[in-house]
């Protein structure tokens, strides 16, 4: 039953209208309901639980039942992510098994429409949980985040075509541009990407430099942008009215 995240590939050379995803951030179940309150007059296509933030992260039931609610009361789809510190996550007391076993239950539990699992876990680890998403109609995003810098094309190339062997439903890259630049290499990789993958791309650069990728991420093949609601999960990242905005001024004019 379950639809995954309904991201679009690209078709030769359309313009691609991201989805916007807004990250929930909350450290328990009342502030996770005070954000996505929050987001109920807002156009926002997605929804990313930042399950890192939350404080009860061993609660595996608890957030079961969270993640549920969430469906039923937001009606968006779920993008379900546990960030580690290596990549811009909160420190959390889990060790990579015991995230392999919230992933599987909320898989399990038709309780998310999406998991974002990041290229750096054991392979192994990768190839089960797409197994179990795949079986409930889940998507899996496999990602590669760097905060520090913007790799080379190549190396960027590389990290996306090997989300796609590994069979990953979408590709994503996040960097820290040192200049305008090196914005420019994420989105040259963008665009040449796109145009031959067979699954959707993600991409975005961070910090001050790398605003312009998230709201013209889109006219180079992005499928998705994240925009801010009550807290930001990423530097950079634009408050929703403004990106929903721009979107909607780009749509009407491409």
């Amino acid at each position: 039953m379950n639809k995954g995240l309904q991201l679009r590939t690209r078709k030769g050379d359309e313009t691609v209208h991201p989805k916007i995803c807004v990250p929930l951030m909350g450290k328990n179940r009342e502030a996770l309901q005070d954000e996505w309150k929050q987001l109920k007059e807002k156009t926002v296509d997605l929804l990313e639980w930042r399950v890192d933030y939350f404080e009860n992260i061993r609660d595996v039931d608890l957030i079961v039942d969270i993640a549920t609610e969430i469906q039923r009361e937001t009606k968006r789809p779920l993008l379900f992510t546990k960030r580690s510190e290596e990549e811009g996550g909160q420190a959390v007391s889990l060790n990579e098994n015991e995230v392999v076993q919230l992933y599987e239950a909320v898989i399990a539990n038709d309780a998310v429409h999406g998991v974002d699992i990041e290229l750096r876990q054991q392979e192994k680890n990768i190839h089960h949980l797409i197994e179990q998403a795949r079986n409930q109609k889940i998507d899996v995003i496999l990602s590669y985040h760097n905060f520090t810098e913007t790799p080379s094309a190549l190396l960027l190339e590389e990290k996306i075509s090997e989300a796609v062997v590994l069979g990953a439903d979408v590709a994503k890259i996040a960097v820290m541009p040192q200049s305008k630049m090196d914005v420019l290499t994420l989105l040259q990789v963008t665009e040449k990407m796109s145009h031959t993958m067979p699954i959707p791309l993600i991409s975005m650069a961070m910090g001050r430099n790398g605003m312009i990728s998230r709201l013209a991420g889109g006219l180079f093949g992005s499928a998705l942008t994240f925009a801010s609601g009550a807290q930001s999960s990423a530097p950079g990242q634009i408050p929703t009215a403004d990106v929903e905005q721009v979107l909607r001024i780009l749509k009407r004019n491409m």
